[in-house]
């Protein structure tokens, strides 16, 4: 029953990574929905995997100290109010022993988004300005960095 229980939550989280994506590159724009998706598919997720309370603690205070650091991001205009709601929300799925690889992958994907952002601009309107003050689909990056770490740590517990 766990693993099913599981499966559905991943699942979820996979389709709510895709929609985070695909809202952001069509409009700039997460919904409210995708974070709070990924927020409620953690619980049950994280009960069918028997995470133990330090396991909880971990997950609950990378999710505690990503949200602070998100929001000062949002503040300071560095990022979206969509981007700052979803990566603490996937950082709960991911945990503290994963953290590096997947900042490491929305870095990369992030820096590729930015970069392809440039180029488009550049070629349509040869207007750098937008993409400048920061209007890039940065849910791109945080979505594949969620994805990565569902491939490499939640399938293998799926298929196990």
């Amino acid at each position: 029953m766990g693993n099913i229980i599981l499966m559905i939550s991943a699942i979820v989280f996979v389709a709510a990574l895709l929609d985070a994506a695909w809202g952001d590159l069509r409009a700039l724009r997460i919904p409210n929905r995708v974070p709070l998706t990924v927020l409620a598919a953690f619980v049950p997720a994280a009960l069918a995997m028997g995470l133990d309370g330090e396991a909880w603690l971990a997950h609950l205070g990378t999710g505690v100290l990503s949200f602070v650091a998100a929001a000062m991001l949002f503040s300071l205009g560095v990022w979206g109010g969509g981007d700052a709601k979803l990566v603490p929300a996937v950082l709960l799925w991911v945990g503290p022993a994963e953290l590096p690889r997947f900042l490491l992958v929305m870095a990369l994907v992030g820096g590729l988004v930015a970069l392809a952002a440039l180029v488009r601009r550049r070629a349509e309107a040869g207007d750098l300005r937008p993409v400048m003050r920061g209007h890039v689909p940065y849910g791109v990056a945080i979505a594949a960095g969620g994805l990565d770490w569902a491939a490499v740590s939640l399938l293998p517990r799926l298929a196990g």
